[in-house]
């Protein structure tokens, strides 16, 4: 009995030491795959070709049929003219 106590104790106490060494508490980490705002400030858009995450402000950026679409690269830029051509030709 005292080893499962001793056991989840231990886990407990590395599962604080890791949160204060990364830098903040493991309740206030964020995913990796979390998206909302930058580390500027600035609100991040979802890469329609691949899924990343990226500032608005990024320079590969598209409006198509009134909607405005951001890029990561210039090759997921034009991935995305591709796919919109292949779309107008059927």
């Amino acid at each position: 009995m005292r080893l499962i106590f001793y056991a989840i104790l231990g886990f407990i106490i590395y599962y604080l030491v890791r949160g204060v060494t990364r830098g903040t508490s493991p309740s206030r980490r964020r995913s990796p795959n979390s998206h909302g705002t930058s580390e500027t400030g600035k609100e991040l858009k979802k890469d329609p070709v691949c899924g990343t995450y990226i500032p608005e402000d990024t320079p590969y950026h598209l409006s198509h049929k009134g909607q405005p679409y951001f890029f990561c690269s210039e090759t997921c830029l034009k991935t995305f003219k591709q796919q919109i051509a292949q779309k107008k030709e059927k």
